[in-house]
């Protein structure tokens, strides 16, 4: 076991429990200060797929840069990698993004926990239910479930659909702010908020 500081952050290098085999080292890092709301925050800047947020744990996993991430309020940052140099860049790419969504909180605000529970139990079929289900594949996708899989994973944002726009359809863009929020409708890519 080694320990260090990087960054300001407190390091602690352990052997690696991680389960795939090109990670030899798992990283616990401790922040200065504790993280509080950003860690709330991070859990909107990735989309559900990529970031489940747990208020027991009071604690962000995100399925970023190839590998998974947990960051705690109280500032503990553990992910695994394959050597010190690694760890020491990817913590760095860490610290930029936590930094970001300090920003963003004070900015933005921090979303209540009705609103974090309801961004990590939206899946493709729920959304789906608010899509127009023409499969008129201008989205570049053939249906809107897999459009709906796509926006849930990053890969599409909800605005790439051009029908929500038309006024036929844009009861399904209401429909979903009621039941979701505005953050969250924006989160998945609907700058457009005029509801």
């Amino acid at each position: 076991m080694k320990a260090g500081i990087v960054n300001d952050f407190k390091i602690r290098v352990t052997s690696s429990k991680c389960p795939l085999p090109r990670f030899s080292i798992t990283i616990e890092a401790l922040s200065p200060e504790p993280l509080g709301d950003a860690v709330k925050i991070l859990a909107f800047k990735f989309p559900p797929s990529k970031a489940i947020y747990s208020q027991e744990q009071r604690a962000v996993t995100l399925r970023i840069f190839d590998r998974m991430i947990g960051i705690y309020e109280n500032g503990l940052i553990t992910f695994c990698a394959e050597n010190l140099e690694e760890a020491k860049n990817l913590l760095k790419k860490i610290v930029k993004i936590i930094r970001e969504a300090q920003k963003e909180a004070i900015v933005k605000g921090v979303p209540d926990i009705r609103e974090l529970e309801k961004w990590s139990k939206l899946n493709p079929l729920e959304l789906y239910n608010y899509l127009p289900k023409a499969n008129c594949g201008k989205c570049g996708e053939k249906t809107c479930i897999a459009f709906a899989a796509k926006v849930l994973s990053g890969e599409k944002k909800l605005e790439d659909c051009n029908l929500l726009r038309e006024n036929k359809y844009s009861n399904l863009v209401k429909k979903m702010i009621e039941k979701y929020g505005n953050r969250i409708v924006e989160a998945l890519g609907w700058k457009k908020i005029t509801y």
